[in-house]
């Protein structure tokens, strides 16, 4: 890649994650002797930012996090990585939120905890912080918050992408270039009753948001639907993960980078799977 790097405006969480691992995920009232234990920052935007850093771009977050030691390690590690914290609020008398990840290779189960409200980093942004951007990246819940930096966005003139994250995010989605899910969230949307596959469910998304869609389907690769009815299938190398934490995120910045850079469809999902096969071959988000 030549030129400026891409500037990229990532919107939504950061996380305190604790992610145990263990051959397998435990039965009810049943006790394992776990593998590793790790503490590290975490959030599907802080890992996506990170994320895009590594492809090449420069990445400015949008968050918030308590001011506890917590806040403080994952702003550290963040800026160390090459993250621009600078819209990252640090709130008095907050925690910062965590995720408590029980990872076995292919499985995964979380808890997520609420600590600082990162609805009002969110009100924070000014139009110059967008259009200091080429781009803008949102995760999270479909607030007026989050729905008020796509409308600046929008009104720049500057492009949208939007990770669903198992969440209906119509209401963010209409106008957006790139929608982001993988196969088991798209299956659990209106969308995917009497579909025939999640390729089908992919371009009925695409249709009602007009908008291209990107659903990654594990060893199966991705599917990129596009608004005008358009199929692409990029395979992957089946792998066995060892914590698939962040996997989805690091796939979001390649595709990301990708299309910044004007690359195919085929190409962006190629940038955006090996990106995730780096990510979920180590424990983590943040290899």
């Amino acid at each position: 890649m030549t030129g400026q790097p891409k500037r990229v405006l990532v919107v939504g969480g950061v996380n305190f994650d604790v992610i145990a691992q263990a051959d397998r995920l435990p039965a009810e009232h049943e006790k394992l002797r776990g593998k590793e234990c790790r503490v590290l920052p975490g959030g599907a935007a802080s890992n996506t930012a990170v994320g895009l850093v590594r492809q090449g771009c420069s990445a400015r977050l949008v968050s918030a996090v308590g001011d506890d030691a917590a806040g403080a390690m994952c702003l550290e590690v963040l800026r160390a990585k090459g993250v621009d914290t600078s819209l990252v609020q640090v709130q008095t008398g907050s925690l910062t939120s965590m995720a408590v990840v029980l990872s076995s290779g292919g499985g995964k189960r979380m808890l997520t905890f609420a600590g600082a409200d990162r609805g009002l980093a969110f009100d924070a942004v000014t139009d110059d912080d967008i259009r200091g951007s080429d781009h803008v990246h949102v995760v999270g819940e479909p607030t007026p918050s989050l729905a008020r930096v796509v409308d600046l966005a929008h009104r720049a003139g500057r492009s949208v992408s939007v990770e669903w994250n198992g969440r209906d995010m119509r209401s963010l989605a209409r106008g957006a270039s790139l929608n982001f899910m993988n196969a088991d969230e798209a299956a659990r949307l209106p969308y995917a009753r009497g579909a025939p596959d999640t390729a089908g469910t992919a371009l009925r998304i695409a249709e009602a948001v007009a908008g291209d869609v990107i659903v990654t389907m594990g060893a199966e690769g991705a599917v990129w639907a596009t608004a005008d009815g358009e199929l692409i299938h990029e395979p992957t190398v089946p792998v066995q993960p060892v914590d698939r934490t962040g996997g989805g995120d690091a796939f979001d910045a390649g595709v990301v980078a990708g299309w910044l850079h004007g690359e195919s469809p085929a190409a962006c999902m190629r940038r955006g799977l090996d990106a995730a096969l780096h990510v979920i071959k180590k424990i983590g988000a943040h290899p």
